[in-house]
Formats: C-alpha cells, sequence, structure tokens
C-alpha cells in the first residue's frame, strides 16, 4: 500500500472550501463578522468565499497576532503554498496559535484557519494576500566576535531533601583551536610524509592504518584536536576514560586521496603528479582543490564515522541520502557566515533549518540502531542523525583544512548529548560520536577564500621564531625544543648529524629537489627559525644549488627521427607544414658533416607531424 502524500498544492479557495464537512465549514464561518451563519453547505461555502475577498481580507489579516501573520507571510513569499512547520519554528521559535482540537479537524480554531487548508495556502488566495502582505522579517544567523571559556548548560539535578529535580547550572571548560596557519603547514608536512613513504592505507576500505594514524599525530603541530586534553573528570565527576580517536590524521589521508594528491605505490601511498606539483604551489590554492574536491567524492560517508549509529552498511543504507547532495546545503549555510565571527553550533543547526537548507541525511531511521537505544524514542528529536553528520563535517574536515576555528569540550559533555529538560540523552555512558564536543566555529579568512567569499587571499605574516641557529660550517643547531612538523621538515632536507644538529649536504639536497622540492622554501624555513640573515656560506650555498637545480628543464617525452641525411632533416624542419611539431637535433652548422641526421619530435605532437609529412611526400615508417 503506497504512503500518504501530503497535499501541496490547492488551486482555489472555493475548491478548499468545498472540500470540508459541514461542521468544519461552520466552525470557520463562526470567525467572520457579520449577519446569521447559513446552514447549507453550498451557502456556507460561498458564505466564506465572500469575506474572504477585497478589503474584507485585509480585516481578517489584521485580526492575526505578529507569530500568526508571521506564517502567512512566509508562505505568501514562499514558491510552497505549505506552510513550513519545520523552517517556521526555528526561524521564529514558536509556532502560531491554530487554535485546539485535532491536527487535521480542530474543534476550535482560530482564524488563521481560514488562510490554509490541511497546512496549504490556496493559490488565488496567494496572490490577493501578496497585494498587501509584507515580506517576511530575513533569517537572522546570530553570532558573537568573541566566546566565553566554559560552556554553561542548564541540567536538571536530583535534590534528595527535596525529593524533586532542580535546574542546576553547570560550567564545562573549552578548548579552542585557530587552524588558519596550521593547516597551510600541515598540508605541506603531510605531504612530505606521503614521500617520505610513512602513509598506508587498506586496500579495502582505504582508510588509513592504525601505525599510519600515529605517524601523522605525530608529526601534526599541535597534535590531534584531542591528544592534548589533559582534564580527567567532567565538572560533574564523570570519568573520561576511554580513548576519543583520531580524527585530523585519518581526515588528512581521505581530503589527500579524494583530491587525487596520492595514490597507491605498493603498501604506501605516493604522490601523484599533482601531489608533487603540490609541494610547491601556495598551501592556500592546494587547501582549495582538496575542499572542492571533497565536497563531491564518494570515497567516504562522514555519517559512517558517528560510532553511535549503527546498521548503516545493512538494510539502513536504503534510506540513507547521497552524500554529495548532503554537503551542499552545508557549503551554502557555511558561506552566510560572517568572517572572523564565532557561531555556535546549535544555532548553526538551527540556522540551516531556519534559512529552509534541506539537509536530510537519513529518510527513514527503521533499520537504524541509535547507541542500542529505540529508534522510535528519536522520531521526534530534531535531526539528531543529521545533528552528528553535520558536527563531523565541520570538526573532521572543514576544521582541519582551515575554514574554521573551533572551540569545543569533551565528547561526554556535548550539548548534543541533553534533552530539553537537561537530562542526559545518551546510552551505555559514551556520547554518540566524537565530534558531540563541538561547540562553537569561526569563519576564518582563509576559510572565505577557499568557499569562494572573496578571490584573494593573504596570509597572516607571522612572528619570527628564535629556534634554530645557523652556522657558517652549514650545519643546523636547535636551540629550544622543536615541534614535530619542524624536526619532519629538517629531517626531509637536511643530513641529520645528531638529536639537534644537522647539516647541508649536496647530495641529499639535490636528491630530495628533484623529487619536487624547493631550494626557497627550505631558505625561508630557516630565516623565519633563526630569525637572522643566513651566514654568507649558506647564503652562497643555496644559490649555487638554485642554479645547478634550475639550469636543466625537463620538457618531456619526445622521438627520435634518424633523417638520410641533413638537407633533408633541414627542409622537414624549416617546411610551413611540419616546423611547428618538429625541430633539429643539432644546428645545421654541425649536422652538414654528419650523415646521418636528426629531427626530434614531442609525443603530444607526434600525430600532427606524421600528417603534415605526407603532404610534403614523406612517410615515417
Amino acid at each position: 500500500m503506497p504512503s500518504y502524500q501530503p497535499l501541496e498544492r490547492i488551486a482555489t479557495l472555493h475548491t478548499a472550501l468545498c472540500a470540508q464537512t459541514v461542521d468544519e465549514l461552520k466552525r470557520l464561518a463562526a470567525l467572520l463578522p457579520g449577519a446569521k451563519v447559513p446552514t447549507i453547505k453550498s451557502s456556507i461555502v460561498e458564505y466564506i468565499h465572500l469575506h474572504l475577498q477585497g478589503s474584507a481580507l485585509k480585516d481578517l489579516w489584521e485580526k492575526c497576532d505578529q507569530i500568526q501573520k508571521a506564517a502567512i507571510a512566509e508562505t505568501v513569499h514562499s514558491a510552497s503554498d505549505r506552510y513550513q512547520k519545520n523552517i517556521f519554528v526555528n526561524k521564529y521559535g514558536t509556532s502560531p496559535n491554530w487554535g485546539s482540537g485535532g491536527y487535521w479537524s480542530r474543534s476550535n480554531p482560530t482564524v488563521l484557519a481560514l488562510f490554509f487548508y490541511s497546512d496549504v495556502m490556496p493559490e488565488d488566495l496567494k496572490q490577493r494576500l501578496k497585494a498587501f502582505v509584507p515580506a517576511p522579517i530575513p533569517t537572522v544567523l546570530e553570532s558573537s566576535e568573541d566566546i566565553p571559556t566554559t560552556l554553561t548548560e542548564i541540567e536538571t539535578v536530583y535534590d534528595r531533601e527535596t525529593q524533586s529535580k532542580a535546574p542546576h547550572n553547570v560550567e564545562y571548560p573549552l578548548q579552542m583551536r585557530e587552524t588558519e596557519q596550521v593547516a597551510r603547514r600541515e598540508v605541506i608536512t603531510i605531504l612530505r610524509l606521503v614521500d617520505l613513504g610513512k602513509v598506508a592505507i587498506s586496500d579495502k576500505t582505504s582508510y588509513p592504518t592504525g601505525a599510519t594514524l600515529n605517524n601523522i599525530n605525530q608529526v601534526l603541530e599541535e597534535g590531534d584536536y584531542y591528544s592534548e586534553w589533559k582534564i580527567e573528570k567532567s565538572p560533574q565527576g564523570y570519568r573520561y576514560d576511554y580513548p576519543i580517536g583520531h580524527i585530523k590524521p585519518f581526515a588528512w589521508v581521505m581530503l589527500l586521496q579524494a583530491g587525487k594528491l596520492v595514490e597507491m605505490s605498493g603498501k604506501n601511498l605516493a604522490l601523484t603528479k599533482n601531489g608533487q606539483k603540490a609541494l610547491n604551489e601556495p598551501a592556500e590554492k592546494t587547501l582549495q582543490t582538496l575542499w572542492k574536491n571533497w565536497q563531491k567524492n564518494t570515497l567516504l560517508d562522514e555519517l559512517r564515522r558517528v560510532d553511535g549509529i549503527k546498521g548503516q552498511t545493512g538494510k539502513g543504507k536504503r534510506s540513507l541520502t547521497a552524500v554529495a547532495g548532503r554537503r551542499s546545503p552545508i557549503v551554502a549555510a557555511l558561506n552566510d557566515c560572517p568572517v572572523g565571527q564565532w557561531v555556535k553550533y546549535t544555532e548553526f543547526c538551527r540556522y540551516i533549518q531556519a534559512a529552509g537548507y534541506e539537509l536530510v541525511v537519513a529518510r527513514s531511521l527503521d533499520n537504524l540502531t541509535i547507541n542500542g537505544s529505540s529508534n522510535e524514542y528519536y522520531e521526534a528529536v530534531f535531526s539528531l542523525v543529521e545533528a552528528r553528520y553535520l558536527s563531523c563535517f565541520l570538526f573532521e574536515y572543514a576544521a582541519t583544512l582551515g575554514l574554521i576555528d573551533i572551540s569545543f569540550l569533551h565528547p561526554d559533555d556535548g550539548h548534543t548529548n541533553f534533552d530539553e529538560e537537561g537530562n542526559r540523552s545518551y546510552y551505555d555512558n559514551e556520547p554518540m560520536s566524537r565530534y558531540d564536543g563541538l561547540a562553537y566555529f569561526r569563519l576564518t579568512p582563509l576559510g572565505a577564500y577557499i568557499l569562494g567569499k572573496t578571490d584573494r587571499y593573504t596570509p597572516a605574516v607571522l612572528p619570527q621564531k628564535q629556534i634554530l641557529r645557523i652556522l657558517p660550517n652549514l650545519e643546523v643547531v636547535a636551540i629550544e625544543e622543536l615541534s614535530r612538523a619542524d624536526r619532519l621538515n629538517l629531517d626531509s632536507y637536511l643530513q641529520t648529524v645528531s638529536d639537534s644538529v644537522w647539516k647541508l649536504d649536496a647530495a641529499k639536497m639535490l636528491n630530495v629537489i628533484s623529487q619536487g622540492r624547493n631550494v626557497n622554501d627550505l631558505k625561508d624555513f630557516l630565516v623565519a627559525n633563526s630569525g637572522a640573515a643566513l651566514p654568507q656560506t649558506v647564503t652562497q650555498f643555496l644559490a649555487d644549488l638554485q642554479t645547478r637545480t634550475t639550469s636543466l628543464q625537463d620538457m618531456g617525452n619526445a622521438r627520435l627521427i634518424r633523417c638520410a641525411d641533413a638537407n633533408l632533416a633541414i627542409l622537414i624542419a624549416n617546411d610551413s607544414r611540419t616546423k611547428a611539431f618538429c625541430f633539429l637535433a643539432d644546428q645545421p652548422s654541425a649536422m652538414m658533416a654528419k650523415t646521418p641526421c636528426y629531427l626530434v619530435v614531442p609525443i603530444a605532437t607526434e600525430t600532427k607531424f606524421h600528417n603534415a609529412l605526407k603532404k610534403i611526400g614523406y612517410s615515417l615508417p
């Protein structure tokens, strides 16, 4: 039996009235001013229809309160004729007063019932209302310049003395991560780690191996998001006694794969040509490419990273929407965020709905198991699955790429784990996902550039650090504890002498530069981290190396064609039909004494060369 499809369109008010019962029509007619209400159905229909015309219609609209007027305005100025309850409640924070009684047949309706029939506004009535009903207020996304260091949650606590529950304020500590500059450096760090052969994935799932996740975590500039979490208990005394799991290391591997900057080579990932090129490209360009490719990739459904939702690969998979389609409304909503302003995560959830962005992850929860609980409990909970999907998308991917700064608490204390009355709503003493702690985020200037809100990006000028001493004998000495990323950078370019000393070595540097590295990148790194001008010997060494690595240029693959004599080679190389597709291997003066002579034909123009050669009377076997 097919499922019920709600009515979406009613052509005329007369049609809507005729579909009502006599009792329903009488209740509607009682809302109108005037004489005695008729008793025959056709007469009641005409009576109501007459009062919903001209100035009488405007008088009825004036009787509505502000929220009722807003419901009418939202529908009148919408592409849909249906009252959108979810959008309206999230925008205005309440529902309009429809009256008492059942949902479909209200025993005591308000004047609002004259404008909607089964929640649909007749099209001809909608057109008449457009003449005087003003446009609704715009949907606003609330934001702020600053955020607190703690998140206050009002929770209900049982009082044994009064034997009742009472509200209680609890302050949860927040951690904040600024991601913009870190992401620009980390993407190069991870590419170099791939180039060193230290990144492996499963050939079945394409997920990074456990060893790879640990390797990446060791070189991240600030570690993973929760790797520095030192607090053992929540303010309420709950112990944080389980591993949260990797977030950023996992994201980088999946992003590089989706961006086609890496490929399988044996058991490990290796850089593709685009990956090698990315080492010398501005980091913001690479990050923008990764973001664009991630939006359309099907390598991973972010919902799979939400451990508390089971059944995603079984029957429940059929109810899940296409991943590329769900990312679009999130990206559109991110574009509405002001740059440099903090947005509360729950406010962003509200805004996505209020603005009409249709984020649907699961059409049904029937075949999904949520933390072992009954699915029926969650049917009335707004966007339980969508909220977790959104938090993963923002926390694991948008933040890792530097689009947003984030402020977060422990997943146990995430506000998505509490119901409206402040009661914990998760099971088995664990949150639904490692992303439940996301509390606030802030769109960065880099994020504005990646999203296309601006066509230019200027990296912030960072203060120089004095953590290295560059010696005239070409040695580099660490004078302070180095970050994991800085140590990896030195290891990749220089010869290791000891745990804190490296040396510029021509043989090693020629090798790494041939793999796509850049002399200027090393020079900038040394200057920025020594806080002083480089010694003359080091400057000369790097200048010589730059000359040696830029004096030769790879022009690509080509065919070497042997000609019977110099005259034929010169003829073909200079003929108007073939000269654009080949050139002489030697200068004419040197060729005269040589037999045979040679032409060079680039592979890219080989076919055109063959066709042109036939036009001048020659053919290449």
